[in-house]
């Protein structure tokens, strides 16, 4: 995960827990530790977090001790300025509430079911600093359960839902209701470490479920609370701000051809003029440049003199592994890979979620396009087509939002479709078994197949990046996939 990404989602989070009056005037921030501990982060991100919070005359910062807040608050105009904030995101949290249903107990059982011994030690002496008075344990026992799957992109994406409007409960004034919630979820975790010592993953499913009910009643509960503003508000949805916060503006472009040359274009056509792509995605001609020289690294393009740039996608003369090995392709496939964990973890869930609502005209678009598949042969195709139709049909903005983003990383894996000398041993049998659940509209059966599907893009996936000696996706954790 990037630096700048963590450090700005530190930032951001305590620039609002100030400005809204979590912390007053005088009070200290969490100690440098705890901070490390909750955002995941080194020591070095999270000071230049709070150097830009001093630079801003937020906190004050001295050798040895915690950060003071030196910002003056007035609690009235705190408390004002957070109710018009909850009143413009009030819908799109409890969107993501609804949509963090269906991934977060999940996410937190595969997690739960990878921990070591080591690791459930130290949820144990995390368990140990629960108190009703400190919600930063409890972030950080979960964050540590997900770090199991060894998943950044992960972890970025928890951390960005987690914090959309996590201070909300915290804002509710009922210390009596705060009070009992936080000795609720110490008292949930305990039964969370009991279950998975005894390997109980069915309750332990259950379990999580309900606690995230539990919490969506506190959001629900807070926001119930709230008197209406003096006058509208304009709202503010949650978006998944990973990409935006990335530096690397020509590796974002060269995804964003390779989206483009996947649905659009065919073998031996030509791409628009470097010029014209620099107005459609409105960026300098040097990004364009270097985009295309992504691209025609790893094979998927090649520049002709007097012509143009030609689409090379499924020719003859794949690119070799060894041409992936570039700093910025490489850190692009681990993502990659990373995306399709997380599609592995979520899609049974989200699957058995949207099914019911797609429309028949959807449907009868995903099965032509399968029937297709069946002639053509082009089996890694299969994958992309049934998830990408999740994607689409999505009613949530924030589900939308979050397989958006998980299907962008998707086109990084194309290329290795074609690369030597391992290609993807898919056959007919899990097209044909998703074509069977379209057209007799079985949600369980095309759950199950798409998860199945998800299974062998990650084993095929992880194989081919590490025989290519990009041994970091080595570590990227196996989900225990029942």
């Amino acid at each position: 995960m990037d630096e700048l990404n963590l450090y700005n989602i530190a930032y951001k989070h305590l620039f609002n827990c100030i400005h809204f009056g979590l912390y007053p005037t005088g009070s200290s921030l969490p100690t440098i530790p705890e901070l490390c501990r909750t955002f995941n982060v080194s020591s070095a991100t999270i000071h230049s977090a709070l150097r830009l919070l001093q630079e801003e005359n937020y906190v004050s910062l001295s050798q040895g001790r915690s950060a003071i807040v030196t910002y003056d608050i007035n609690e009235e105009e705190c408390r004002e300025k957070y109710r018009i904030y909850s009143y413009a995101t009030k819908d799109a949290l409890l969107d993501l509430c609804n949509t963090m249903l269906l991934i977060w107990p999940e996410a937190m059982l595969q997690g739960l079911k990878l921990c070591s011994d080591k690791d459930l030690k130290k949820l144990d002496e995390i368990f140990e600093r629960m108190s009703p008075y400190n919600e930063y344990p409890y972030f950080e026992f979960f964050l540590h359960i997900l770090k199991s799957l060894e998943n950044p992109l992960f972890l970025n994406l928890y951390q960005s839902t987690n914090f959309f409007g996590h201070s909300t409960i915290m804002h509710l004034g009922d210390n009596a209701y705060i009070y009992g919630y936080m000795t609720y979820l110490k008292r949930e975790a305990a039964q969370i470490l009991s279950l998975r010592r005894a390997s109980d993953y069915v309750q332990l499913k259950d379990l999580l479920v309900r606690l995230y009910q539990r919490h969506i009643e506190g959001v629900q509960r807070y926001h119930d609370s709230l008197l209406p503003p003096d006058h509208p508000v304009e709202p503010i949805p949650y978006e998944w701000n990973y990409f935006s916060e990335r530096p690397l503006v020509n590796f974002n472009l060269a995804m964003k051809l390779l989206r483009q040359i996947y649905s659009s274009f065919g073998n031996q056509e030509y791409l628009p003029s470097f010029t014209s792509l620099a107005k459609q995605y409105s960026v300098p001609l040097i990004t364009v440049r270097r985009a295309i020289k992504i691209l025609s690294d790893i094979g998927i393009v090649e520049t002709i003199p007097g012509k143009g740039t030609r689409v090379m996608v499924g020719l003859d003369n794949p690119a070799p592994i060894s041409s992936f090995t570039t700093p910025n392709f490489k850190k692009a496939l681990l993502q990659y890979l990373q995306s399709v964990q997380i599609i592995l973890v979520i899609c049974k869930d989200v699957a058995l979620s949207v099914f019911p609502a797609l429309a028949d005209s959807s449907i009868q678009s995903a099965i032509s396009w399968l029937q297709n598949i069946l002639i053509s042969k082009d089996y890694y195709m299969t994958f992309g087509i049934c998830f990408g139709l999740l994607n689409e049909k999505a009613q949530s903005p924030a589900l939308k939002q979050i397989l958006g983003g998980l299907m962008y990383f998707q086109y990084l894996g194309y290329p290795l479709n074609d690369m030597k000398p391992y290609a993807f041993r898919f056959d007919s049998r899990s097209t044909t078994v998703l074509l069977k659940s379209l057209q007799e509209k079985d949600a369980e059966l095309f759950a199950a197949e798409l998860q199945h599907l998800a299974l062998e893009v990650f084993k095929a996936g992880k194989e081919k990046l590490t025989a290519g000696g990009i041994h970091e996706a080595e570590t990227i954790a196996l989900p225990v996939i029942l």
